[in-house]
């Protein structure tokens, strides 16, 4: 008698040429209600790549319309949950010419699906990888769309949490920039899970929290608050909420503009490996303070007035959200003014050199595409194995040969020594908090002398009539 062949894991090429169905519904502008469910079809087509959870197909509607197709690989429950979010928000997201869009979602063999549309282009990986310093126009204009793509999701009070030059594509056709991946995203004004709540959206993936003792997103572009908040019990003393994507921001605007990564991993592990060379990464950057971060050569100080803003550790000086980080960038690039040191919310009113702006305020130029995009095929990775069953994850080697799974979490619930002490968590807690009452003390001698001049002028044009 023969024996069976035992079922062999299904590989990347294993679903080309395979035909998905399920249903599209999405919001066609931020205030409308979502359109009923139709029906859609796709059929994969070659295979793109590989994610953290997924893999992603080239797939064509029978229109003959090319679509990107994100398969789950993975059956354990967060990866499950986490792929369901990331398609509710895509849903909730109406259409932006800088943010990927939603084209339809579904299971295929019990393996969730979501169709979304495809880009052809490249990713600012390339300038990571590089070392590709921009000029400081086409770093401005990039920076000003990338922040537009957030419109909707900030709106909704979405926190992004894993913005890393990986997740941010520039379109080859057009030069525009996209937003991808939402699947860490966070509910951080609870709006989802009020829907969730009241049956406007399925299920209960936003009610549940996931999130607890994790930290979410790629260390190097974490803002301070996404690594001390797994350590705060109560939600309410947690800061993480769009300032830290604003914060990611910054990081990468720092990065496109000084060819330089602004938090390298290789200098905060300081020399090891593997989980201990984590752990001294993020006790590395819980440490540092606003004066540890310089301004890069070259960089005059308008500019870098909006770019330290970002970057402030007190989440409560940042810019707001990436839509007043976008107008302080557009703001620059009309007028040549940032902001001011002692009030981030204001601008700097002074003269600047309007022949040194023209360069500066044109849009990005071809040259300047070209730049990118031979920097793109000069780190072209090589191609991506095929040949790898469904059940390995993908990590990133650094530098020093140790391990960061991207844009996953690192469980701080468990004792695997994968983060800083409490005492150095405490530590830490204690100085982004000491400095509370002095903002405050400030804010109110600010306001007193805001009232006291307007009173002055009011009281002179009483006088004056």
């Amino acid at each position: 008698m023969q024996a069976s062949a035992t079922p062999r894991e299904p590989t990347p090429t294993s679903f080309v040429g395979v035909d998905v169905s399920g249903t599209f519904s999405a919001r066609p502008t931020q205030d409308a209600a979502r359109a009923p469910e139709t029906p859609v079809t796709f059929k994969l087509g070659r295979f793109v790549g590989a994610g953290k959870f997924a893999w992603v197909y080239e797939a064509r509607a029978p229109s003959g319309e090319r679509v990107a197709v994100k398969l789950l690989t993975r059956d354990d429950v967060q990866a499950v949950r986490r792929f369901q979010r990331e398609i509710k928000v895509m849903r909730e997201l109406p259409p932006h010419p800088n943010c990927v869009s939603y084209r339809g979602h579904g299971a295929l063999d019990g393996r969730a699906w979501v169709a979304m549309d495809f880009i052809d282009g490249f990713t600012l990986h390339a300038i990571a990888k590089g070392g590709t310093r921009l000029p400081q126009r086409a770093a401005c204009s990039l920076m000003a769309q990338l922040c537009a793509g957030f419109e909707g999701l900030h709106r909704l009070g979405l926190t992004h949490r894993d913005i890393t030059p990986d997740n941010i594509m520039i379109t080859s056709a057009d030069r525009q920039v996209k937003l991808m991946d939402f699947g860490l995203v966070q509910d951080s004004q609870g709006l989802l899970q009020l829907y969730e709540q009241a049956d406007i959206l399925d299920g209960k993936d936003f009610i549940d929290d996931l999130d607890a003792g994790l930290i979410a997103g790629t260390p190097e572009f974490m803002a301070p608050e996404q690594i001390l908040d797994p350590h705060e019990q109560e939600r309410a003393r947690q800061k993480t909420d769009t300032t830290a994507d604003v914060f990611a921001l910054g990081t990468i605007f720092f990065q496109i503009i000084s060819g330089q990564q602004l938090f390298p991993y290789e200098q905060g592990a300081r020399g090891a490996t593997g989980k201990q060379g984590l752990v001294n990464y993020l006790d590395y950057r819980v440490r540092l303070r606003d004066d540890d971060i310089k301004c890069p050569s070259d960089v005059g100080p308008e500019l870098w007035s909006i770019i330290r803003k970002s970057l402030a550790r007190e989440p409560k000086l940042r810019q707001r959200d990436a839509s007043e980080l976008g107008a302080d960038i557009r703001y620059y690039l009309e007028t040549g003014q940032g902001v001011l040191d002692d009030d981030m919310s204001a601008t700097i009113s002074h003269e600047f050199d309007a022949a040194r702006m023209r360069s500066i305020v044109q849009p990005l130029t071809s040259a300047d595409f070209d730049t990118i995009q031979r920097a793109a095929i000069a780190a072209a990775a090589p191609p991506a194995e095929l040949n790898k069953p469904i059940t390995q994850g993908r990590v990133r080697p650094t530098a020093d040969a140790a391990t960061v799974i991207e844009g996953s979490q690192v469980d701080l619930t468990k004792s695997s020594g994968m983060a800083p002490s409490a005492a150095r968590i405490a530590e830490a807690r204690a100085a982004f908090d000491a400095a509370e009452p002095k903002r405050r003390t400030w804010l109110w001698v600010s306001l007193a002398a805001v009232v006291f001049a307007a009173a002055i002028l009011i009281a002179f044009f009483v006088t004056k009539k």
